[in-house]
Formats: structure tokens, sequence, C-alpha cells
């Protein structure tokens, strides 16, 4: 009985622990979990011709994420179905929400486009927060160029994931609506933007239409 007690009791610290040390990314996908894949359909074309396509959070993957060939991938984010695609040797691997720019001066401009650079951990150079010395925010929703208040500092925003493709506008994981909102980059959910970051390059092909 103490022998079993005692297995409980080891469990469950090592659960707690487990919390502790949580990779943010995990958690980030896992938050992704009750949104993604609940009603894929068998088929892309059966997937992209459902009535609530634009205003679906569910991702599709395909059989051609199994492959990896950067210099022959690209991406498309269609503006108006908030939609991204990642096509594989020009085959449809992963079809994804995003949250582009929003209207009224931050959309995300049209064209095509290649990868410029790539980082796993970015924070904004121009939105964030301003964070006092033990980084507790102090006022949130931000730019750069604003005066701080007495005893703080600017602290950009997280953009995990990062893939620049245009000027100061890229792709990374950040929190998307099923309409713009951003300030112009294309957020996308953790898990469909890990797998872009892993399948993608600097010099890979995005097109925004």
């Amino acid at each position: 009985m103490m022998r079993n007690l005692a297995i409980a009791v080891l469990s469950v610290c090592l659960a707690a622990c487990g919390s502790v040390h949580e990779d943010p990314y995990v958690t980030g996908a896992r938050l992704e979990a009750a949104s993604k894949n609940k009603r894929v359909a068998r088929t892309y074309e059966q997937f992209i011709a459902s009535p609530s396509y634009s205003m679906s959070r569910d991702m599709w993957r395909g059989r051609a994420l199994e492959m990896y060939a950067p210099q022959h991938s690209r991406v498309e984010i269609l503006l108006r179905e908030q939609r991204g695609r990642l096509y594989i040797n020009d085959q449809i691997a992963m079809d994804f929400p995003v949250c582009s720019g929003r209207v009224g001066g931050h959309e995300t401009p049209r064209g095509t486009f290649r990868i410029t650079e790539k980082k796993r951990e970015h924070r904004s150079t121009s939105y964030g927060s301003f964070v006092d010395a033990n980084s507790v925010i102090v006022k949130g929703d931000v730019q750069s160029w604003q005066k701080a208040p007495k005893g703080s500092h600017f602290k950009g925003a997280l953009m995990p994931y990062w893939m620049r493709f245009n000027g100061a506008i890229g792709m990374h994981v950040g929190s998307v609506y099923r309409s713009g909102e951003s300030h112009g980059c294309v957020r996308i959910p953790p898990e469909a933007c890990s797998i872009l970051f892993e399948k993608l390059a600097v010099g890979s092909k995005v097109i925004v239409k």
C-alpha cells in the first residue's frame, strides 16, 4: 500500500514539474487543439467546397507534406478567405487559417515575394508593451516610438517562427481571428506555423493575393 502511495505521489510531482517547464510552443499548439482538424473532409476539394471554409479554423494536411523541397515550395496567402496554402512540388500540402493586416492603413500588401529571414525566436521592433524592471507590463499595445511611462521601457511583441518576406512584414505565430486584425504581418496558428518553418527556407516563394 505504501509503495502504491509513493508511486502516486511521484506521478503527481512529475506532472506538476512538467507543467512548470512546458515548452511554450507545445502549449500554444495545445491551445489550438480545440479548433483544429475537427471537421476535415476526406478530400481537399470537399474541404475547400464547404460553405464554412473561410470562417473555419480547421487545417487540412495532405501526403505532399511528407516531402521536403524548399526550393520547389511556395506559400499562398488568400486575403479574402483569410487562409494560407502550402504547396510542395506544385502539390497542395497544407491549408490553414491566417490573420492578415487590418483595413485602414495596415493591409498586408499583395504581390510575389521571397522569404529573406527566418528566426525561431523574434521580437517586433515596432509593436509591443512598456514593461518595468521585472518585465511586468505597465502599458500594452504600444509602438516603440511612444514615450514610455517613468521606470518602464519598450519590449517588442514575441513573434515565434518568424519568416520575413516583405520589408518589416512576415509570417509568424500570433492570434488568429477570422478577419484581418494584424498590423500587416500574417499571423498563423502555432502548429501550422511550425510546419511552415520546417518546410520552407530563405528564398522560398510567398504569394499574397
